[in-house]
């Protein structure tokens, strides 16, 4: 069944148009500076105008200043509400945790969350032209919860041999994650929402979930809603990926859906995300920081531009956020001349950073 296309990178907040712009940047880790700079690039090439307040943030700041997000950074995003920022190193077993406010946090990332209260975490997957994949069709958004689940960082020793971990589900959290996701599926034309789950393994919890969405859906007549257990969902999706519109998941599975949906349109590369709160927004990649081919000008920036759009939408920039989509789109087919390595391609981070503010 094919989709009416539409672009979903959306608008949570409205600003007027013909003003400067204040947001805050994080260029993060790895090729965190590369992608961000290459996505300044192109915001500004639409005619926006923005005023950056720059900071450094991260485990590279921490392995040099002991501290990977300071109440300084926290100060910074209260008073400027707006986020820009590329990916963060997290090595399994090496981050440190940082204690902010009378908390404990695993990342700077979850200080960002738990801290600023962002609750919804939005990310489309969909197939652009030029990029090899063996669907013809992909376009889906994943609504992920962002605030509890298991990514409460709550895990405790009970003994020499056993860890207990903390997954919370919340009726507060679960309404307005759901809410979200069909207020999204309503402005942007989109015709289902599936809420993912595991109730059959965690009865109490996901079943919370699920009986929330299903009175949520109530208030949504013209969009179909079903439930679909989180692991067949997978299998189904990596077979006819055209047949998913809007996925509603608690933070676990909404991770790991997000991710096989970016491998289905072809890479992680691919993928914006933007995180909201009641007041507060941050837009960055789906991947990681890539360490391994940091400062070698070989980083897909397509992830961090989209990031770039969805930001500009979230400011009241929408014609800015269409032309960069269409250009982007462009690029991608005209073919490997233009793509990075992990699509495929032989261009550079800069060469098609380039060929995107060309098609502008």
């Amino acid at each position: 069944m094919r989709k009416q296309s539409v672009n979903v990178i959306g608008k949570f907040r409205q600003f007027s148009t013909g003003k400067v712009h204040r947001v805050l940047q994080f260029h993060g880790d790895g090729v965190g500076p590369e992608i961000v700079g290459a996505a300044e690039r192109v915001v500004e090439a639409t005619g926006v105008k923005f005023d950056w307040t720059r900071m450094d943030m991260g485990f590279e700041t921490y392995e040099k200043t002991g501290a990977v997000i300071t109440e300084d950074h926290l100060k910074a995003f209260e008073d400027i509400k707006v986020l820009f920022k590329g990916p963060l190193t997290i090595p399994p077993g090496k981050n440190p945790y940082t204690e902010l406010r009378g908390r404990k946090f695993t990342s700077g990332n979850q200080v960002l969350r738990k801290c600023f209260d962002l609750y919804a975490n939005v990310r489309p997957a969909k197939l652009l032209p030029g990029v090899e994949s063996r669907f013809e069709e992909v376009d889906v958004i994943v609504v992920r919860e962002n605030t509890e689940d298991v990514y409460t960082g709550e895990e405790k020793w009970v003994s020499d041999d056993c860890v207990e971990g903390v997954k919370r589900i919340t009726r507060k959290a679960s309404t307005r994650i759901a809410e979200k996701a069909f207020e999204l599926a309503e402005k942007h034309g989109r015709k289902r929402v599936t809420a993912v789950h595991k109730a059959n393994v965690c009865k109490q919890a996901d079943g919370l979930f699920l009986s929330v969405c299903g009175e949520v859906a109530k208030a949504y007549p013209n969009i179909t809603y079903d439930e679909q257990l989180a692991d067949s969902l997978l299998t189904k999706m990596v077979m006819d990926p055209s047949e998913w519109d809007v996925l509603l998941c608690p933070n676990l599975y909404g991770d790991m859906v997000s991710d096989l949906a970016a491998g289905l349109v072809g890479s992680l590369g691919l993928c914006p995300s933007g995180m909201y709160g009641e007041e507060y927004a941050v837009f960055e990649p789906c991947h990681g920081s890539a360490p391994d081919i940091a400062g070698k000008n070989l980083a897909n920036p397509i992830s961090q531009v989209l990031s770039g759009a969805m930001l500009l939408r979230h400011l009241g920039e929408p014609e800015a956020a269409v032309r960069i989509e269409n250009a982007l789109e462009k690029v991608a087919a005209k073919g490997p001349e233009f793509l990075t390595q992990d699509l495929g391609g032989s261009a550079t981070c800069t060469k098609m950073t380039d060929e995107i503010i060309k098609e502008l």
